[in-house]
């Protein structure tokens, strides 16, 4: 997937300038005084819109962070049976689990 980050780059620009323009002269730019004590009566909040692919990229993250049930138990189990020599290597069920991914992933 490749994120094109021209128009994200544009958009920052356009704040930027937008917030540094306020930030200078927010008096002389809200009509004075008056117009300032009034702004900081109703105070204005910033806005944040997520694309779909960053919705999709946070998705992707939450899921690859969840652990799966029972996987912590399996990790410690192997890691025991290395340490102890005890683990034995399965060509059978490596090779038949690539496979399933292969076609997993071709479909």
């Amino acid at each position: 997937m490749k994120i094109d980050y021209s128009s994200q780059k544009a958009q920052m620009d356009a704040y930027l300038k937008n917030t540094a323009q306020v930030q200078q002269k927010p008096e002389q730019q809200q009509g004075g005084r008056d117009a300032a004590v009034k702004n900081s009566q109703t105070p204005q909040r910033d806005r944040v819109e997520l694309s779909s692919g960053s919705r999709l990229l946070q998705k992707v993250n939450s899921a690859m962070r969840a652990e799966e049930p029972g996987r912590a138990e399996k990790v410690n189990m192997l890691k025991e049976q290395i340490q102890n020599g005890t683990y034995e290597v399965k060509p059978e069920e490596i090779a038949d689990s690539m496979l399933k991914d292969m076609i997993k992933n071709l479909g």
